[in-house]
């Protein structure tokens, strides 16, 4: 939980301070809501990538009732000046030191199968959820194919299990995170099963 409340607290402290960022002026970006179907003015930071001019990490920031929601995206400059901002997204209370977090699509808290689409039609984000806490998420990227699976252990933000998949929907990596006493230890395999690689993060969510 500590981290999840750090989390929060980072964003609500990001949402206040978000004129600190220095070339934020100098955009001239378009955030369309795919919530109320308008041009929208939120909050937003703007993070450099090393080696990169136009190549930018952007961290925008919504309200949504008593809830603040937060996506971060990179986004080439030279390509795109409009944000499409969808309909689910993860969010925390307003309130400042705010132990709330949950999933929101636009205004409501997830409930059940959810399902976000890109501007295109094809399905941006599918999950399961209760009371605005996933068991699983799949992510799928613009052409509709499956990207990744999360699963979470049920009312935290602790995956359990993450796969990768090709376009053409075949598994080719996984990982399985086993969460101890502050800290995560990550397995990743291959499609066969062997493994390729152990991490441990030093936190632990609850």
């Amino acid at each position: 939980m500590k981290i999840v409340l750090k989390s929060i607290f980072l964003l609500i402290i990001s949402f206040s301070c978000f004129s600190q960022n220095n070339g934020k002026e100098n955009l001239n970006l378009v955030f369309y809501s795919d919530c109320s179907d308008k041009i929208i003015t939120p909050e937003f930071d703007i993070d450099i990538v090393p080696q990169s001019e136009n190549v930018k990490i952007l961290t925008y920031y919504i309200e949504r009732g008593d809830w603040i929601s937060q996506n971060t995206i990179t986004i080439d400059l030279r390509k795109n000046d409009t944000i499409r901002i969808p309909k689910i997204l993860f969010g925390g209370g307003n309130e400042l030191h705010s132990q709330r977090w949950t999933y929101l699509n636009c205004n409501k808290i997830c409930e059940g199968k959810e399902i976000d689409s890109n501007s295109n039609g094809n399905k941006r984000l599918e999950g399961v959820f209760e009371n605005g806490k996933p068991s699983e998420i799949k992510f799928f990227r613009e052409n509709g194919t499956l990207e990744s699976q999360e699963i979470y252990k049920l009312g935290t933000l602790n995956k359990t299990r993450v796969n990768y998949f090709d376009e053409k929907g075949i598994l080719t990596e996984y990982e399985i995170h086993k969460n101890r006493k502050k800290k995560t230890i990550i397995q990743t395999f291959d499609k066969n099963h062997k493994q390729t690689n152990k991490e441990v993060q030093h936190y632990y969510i609850e």
